[in-house]
């Protein structure tokens, strides 16, 4: 996580965030990247809300919590714009919520114990082998 977030720093600073006022329009651009192919799907979504996110941080950390309500609005503003009729065709939030269903801690908990299960079994079969 600290990598990415080092990443995600780096991208900004190249973007000259810091230099820009209350300008947020740079964000256009970036999603126009991330959609230059006309491939339109959830994880280009879910990438261009995060870097949004990522950048909504940045700005509240450099104390412009000013313009946190922008940058929602201009992604929203680029999405609507541009990519109406895809996000309509697949439900819009909706449609992103399931996509990208949260587990059930329950679930969690069951896939934590098989997997140690499993890698104690996968231990297990190789020592059988090596003797």
């Amino acid at each position: 996580i600290h990598v990415c977030a080092m990443d995600v720093t780096g991208m900004i600073n190249t973007l000259y965030v810091d230099d820009r006022g209350d300008n947020v329009k740079f964000l256009s651009a970036v999603a126009h990247s991330i959609f230059e192919d006309g491939t339109v799907n959830w994880g280009r979504v879910a990438s261009l809300t995060s870097f949004g996110a990522a950048v909504c941080r940045y700005l509240r950390g450099k104390g412009r919590d000013n313009c946190v309500d922008l940058v929602g609005e201009e992604i929203s503003e680029y999405l609507v714009t541009h990519h109406k009729d895809w996000l309509v065709k697949h439900n819009s939030w909706t449609g992103f919520v399931e996509f990208f269903p949260v587990a059930e801690p329950e679930s969690r908990c069951r896939n934590i114990i098989m997997t140690i299960f499993g890698l104690a079994g996968i231990g297990a079969t190789m020592t059988f082998l090596v003797m």
